[in-house]
């Protein structure tokens, strides 16, 4: 009877912990992924970030205004103006980072799995998911910050909606795949490497050195991949 009592406030504890796991996997992660490994959960740390995007879209939209129009003022006239359907960007967020989940928990999945661990994907979603507060959230609070510190007169096109806070600021006029490349490797990615070897480690009992090998590798082929994306889209 005793133990039941005691059990209860920490299955409501556990519950009412989800939305602040968000928060707290930034200065406490290997307790989160601790209750990641009792019980993974993604829904609400994907919730969260679509919530986060989405307001920061529209905070931005000013921003994104300019940036479409330097973009079409060397296009002919009479053409339709495309920035009066820029809200309809902020639909395919959920989508676009449903999809990053998928194929980021789907690669951890694999190199947990090549370098000897019993991967299991759910666990790998919420790994996914809460590691990516860093590179998704705090990124675009803090470039949003500096967006607005900058002004809108300083947007010359769609380029200048990403400020550098990476290796880009070594080379501002890099771009395609090297400029791709510099501006992945900045402190939030690697912040969330950190976070992604802790999870790894952490949900399947493997030791740091495998986790960090996992993150590391995983991060590398998303670095290329974005380059990759970069130099296709001649961005």
């Amino acid at each position: 009877m005793g133990q039941g009592i005691q059990q209860a406030p920490v299955q409501q504890g556990e519950g009412g912990s989800s939305l602040m796991d968000v928060l707290r996997v930034l200065y406490e992660p290997g307790a989160v992924f601790e209750r990641v490994r009792e019980k993974p959960s993604f829904l609400v740390p994907y919730l969260v970030i679509c919530v986060v995007q989405i307001a920061v879209y529209f905070v931005n939209m000013p921003f994104l205004r300019a940036g479409m129009a330097a973009q079409v003022a060397s296009r002919p006239a009479g053409g339709p103006d495309p920035s009066k359907f820029l809200w309809i960007g902020a639909v395919f967020i959920p989508v676009g980072f449903a999809i990053g989940l998928l194929i980021g928990a789907g690669l951890l999945w694999v190199l947990v799995s090549v370098f000897g661990g019993e991967a299991k994907f759910g666990k790998l979603m919420s790994v996914a998911a809460y590691s990516a507060v860093p590179s998704v959230v705090v990124l675009a609070i803090v470039g949003t910050l500096v967006l607005h510190m900058q002004g809108v007169g300083q947007i010359t096109g769609p380029q200048d909606l990403q400020p550098a806070l990476g290796l880009d600021l070594l080379a501002p006029g890099a771009k395609g795949f090297v400029g791709a490349v510099l501006k992945s490797i900045n402190p939030f990615s690697i912040w969330g490497l950190v976070l992604t070897a802790i999870g790894v480690s952490t949900t399947h009992r493997l030791s740091k050195q495998t986790g960090y090998m996992v993150a590391t590798v995983a991060f590398l082929i998303g670095v290329i991949i974005a380059g990759g994306a970069a130099a296709v889209f001649k961005r």
